[in-house]
């Protein structure tokens, strides 16, 4: 006799398998065993036996061992030559592969087997073996006559390995059996055996085939029949069962089967994103309306699922996404159909979770993105989950943008490469009516974010709970990141608008960072930084080109000191550059500035008792508002404002309210 190395075999085994799989296939060779007696008073009894320890705070024990009775045929001689036998064909009828009996030793340390049959010449014997781990699967093995009454055979699963666990309520272990075998419950061709599950001394025991009557916690709502046709043309069957299940809470599931056995499963939301919830049904329970919840398994059932399984029954042999000549039908195929008609069966529940999806995505766009109002109408929410959150619908939304976006860019392509632009006339309205709505998008994203820009700027100004004003640092990276410069910030980053719109086009601009490579003994302080210096200038080095310095203070600052007297500051900088202290960032030149150059400087700050007296002091006029001063400072020739947050956050406003009125967003 041919030796095999077993534990070779099972440690090779890379199926993703778990502690259930061994009983599940031993519980299907019962059924199998029951169904080749042709025996209508079926039974298989599935025993668990735990530690030995006191149970204590109503903690169960861990189970070790386990045990399948069942009153089939039995191991009569061929059934034993079968389980001698790897890869044996005895059961390819009913889709044995020949091997899952070693998922057995792959989860227990001992595999033991007790058998009462009888031969099919009317004689009866008892057999008993162990399964082997070396190079014999049959070892220890006694075969004696025997006078047993009836049939049966036990298969015990002794010591769970190391590291390995099962549920350890019983409820929940029926449960978790059940979803697994629930195709054998609803055979057409055998009735199902009464399968029990119970604790090794008897003092709990359920019977799984109440999970289909009794309270209906699983229901069997539709079987229907659907065809392929293959990439040869050739119409394959597929038969799809759908199940309401009550009592486990998770995602409603496609499940491919092979020989009534589970194989893979796909959530149903993978096609249709409106099953990712539960569902539920209005009962009437003693006069009160309550909602019972329920999940969805849907399984699929053919003779091409049977025929391309794979050995380890956890795959199949055909490809996941696409067909070929060997195999003509992708498993996506399979489900994807088998999706689209169990979304038919709760086609009145799809339709009002369509229904709130769109009104969701809706709701988003006119209360929080108007910028998607332009194309909304366009979108195709399909695909849409049905819970999505607001970022997940944004993100969907820029998907489609993007999408539209590059299709108009080949569109214009095509038309400017064609040689015969007549053709394309009639095409030209619609890819510039496209641009429009993308330009229209963009706009309108930009013009809201200006509206949260100003909302937060106003929250800045403000004391916060504890009595203390906010930081200059803050409202220094709300207009301008801190240690940057505009050649690492773009202008969607910055806000440089709050102050004035020209300086969004600046050529350069330096925040809290010095721009000269230049080094002396004076030192180099950073131009834009608060209580410091800021600078904007724009063009080329030339001495027309204008410098704009601004100064800020913390809000609802009081207390200053003579030297703090920030028109003083922005002067003293001034002068430094004008002395040639300061060069380009490139470290070209020196920044070119004279008497004639154009400076214009600012200090924002809340127009304290000091500020008033420092702009008095400078010989500055008050503004009509009341909310600033301005005036040329003749000593540093240069341009002054000083202007509130109050009038800043006003004026800005101001500037952005049409189009925040043409956006309804105030």
């Amino acid at each position: 006799m041919s030796k095999i190395n077993i534990q070779g075999t099972v440690d090779n085994i890379r199926s993703k398998s778990n502690v259930y799989t061994p009983l599940i296939e031993a519980v299907v060779n019962a059924i199998d065993a029951i169904n080749e007696s042709k025996r209508i008073d079926g039974e298989i009894l599935i025993k668990v036996k735990r530690l030995e320890q006191f149970e204590f705070d109503n903690i169960l024990p861990e189970i070790t061992s386990i045990e399948i009775h069942d009153n089939g045929v039995g191991f009569r001689q061929k059934n034993r030559d079968s389980f001698d036998t790897l890869y044996s064909l005895a059961k390819k009828s009913t889709g044995g592969k020949g091997f899952g009996r070693f998922m057995f030793l792959k989860y227990f340390s001992e595999v033991k087997i007790e058998s009462n049959y009888k031969e099919e010449d009317g004689s009866k014997w008892s057999r008993k073996f162990l399964f082997g781990r070396e190079d014999e699967i049959i070892v220890g093995e006694k075969n004696e006559p025997n006078d047993a009454k009836n049939n049966s055979t036990i298969v015990y699963l002794n010591h769970l390995v190391k590291d390995r666990s099962f549920d350890k309520e019983l409820e929940t272990i029926a449960r978790k059996l059940l979803e697994k075998l629930l195709i054998f419950f609803i055979n057409e061709k055998f009735p199902c055996p009464q399968i029990r599950l119970q604790e090794f001394d008897g003092s709990k025991e359920l019977l799984l085939n109440n999970y289909l009557t009794g309270d209906n916690e699983i229901k069997l709502i539709k079987t229907l029949k659907f065809p392929i046709k293959g990439t040869r043309n050739v119409e394959k069957t597929f038969t799809l069962k759908i199940f309401k299940i009550y009592y486990s809470k998770f995602d409603s599931k496609i499940i491919l089967t092979a020989h009534n056995r589970e194989v893979v499963e796909t959530l149903l939301h993978t096609y249709v994103p409106e099953f990712v919830d539960e569902f539920y049904d209005e009962i009437n329970r003693d006069g009160k309306l309550l909602k019972k919840n329920f999940s969805i398994k849907a399984y699929v059932l053919g003779e091409y699922l049977d025929s391309n399984v794979s050995l380890e029954r956890e795959t199949f042999n055909f490809d996941k996404e696409k067909s070929d000549l060997m195999y003509e039908i992708s498993q996506s195929e399979i489900e994807k159909i088998a999706a689209e008609k169990t979304k038919d069966v709760f086609i009145t529940d799809v339709k009002q979770r369509v229904e709130k999806k769109r009104q969701k995505v809706y709701s988003y766009v006119n209360d929080v993105a108007p910028w998607h109002k332009t194309y909304i109408d366009y979108v195709d929410l399909t695909s849409f989950s049905y819970n999505s959150t607001n970022e997940k619908i944004e993100l969907e939304l820029q998907k489609f943008k993007f999408q539209q976006e590059q299709e108009t860019k080949k569109e214009i392509l095509f038309f400017l490469n064609s040689s015969d632009k007549s053709d394309l006339s009639n095409d030209i309205n619609s890819i510039l009516s496209k641009v429009t709505d993308i330009g229209k998008s963009d706009l309108a994203h930009y013009v809201c974010n200006r509206k949260v820009v100003l909302d937060f700027f106003d929250e800045l100004r403000k004391r916060n709970e504890d009595g203390n004003s906010n930081l200059e640092k803050e409202i220094h990276s709300l207009i301008f990141p801190m240690n940057s410069d505009s050649r690492q910030t773009s202008y969607e980053e910055h806000n440089l608008w709050l102050l004035d719109e020209r300086l969004v086009f600046s050529e350069y601009v330096a925040s809290d960072r010095k721009i000269s490579k230049k080094s002396d003994a004076l030192g180099e302080p950073d131009l834009l930084i608060f209580d410091a210096k800021r600078s904007f200038r724009s063009g080329d080095n030339e001495y027309s080109n204008p410098i704009t310095i601004f100064e800020f203070k913390r809000p609802k600052r009081e207390s200053y000191r003579q030297e703090d007297d920030p028109i003083l500051q922005i002067g003293n900088y001034l002068e430094k550059i004008r002395q040639g202290k300061y060069e380009m960032p490139d470290g070209a030149e020196p920044i070119k500035v004279n008497d004639n150059t154009p400076v214009y400087a600012y200090v924002i700050a809340d127009l304290s008792d000091k500020i008033k007296q420092f702009a008095k002091q400078h010989s500055l006029t008050s503004s009509p508002d009341g909310e600033g001063y301005f005036g040329f400072h003749i000593g540093y020739k240069m341009y002054i404002e000083v202007i509130s947050f109050k009038k800043l956050l006003k004026d800005a406003t101001l500037r952005n309210k049409i189009f925040f009125k043409k956006l309804h967003i105030e």
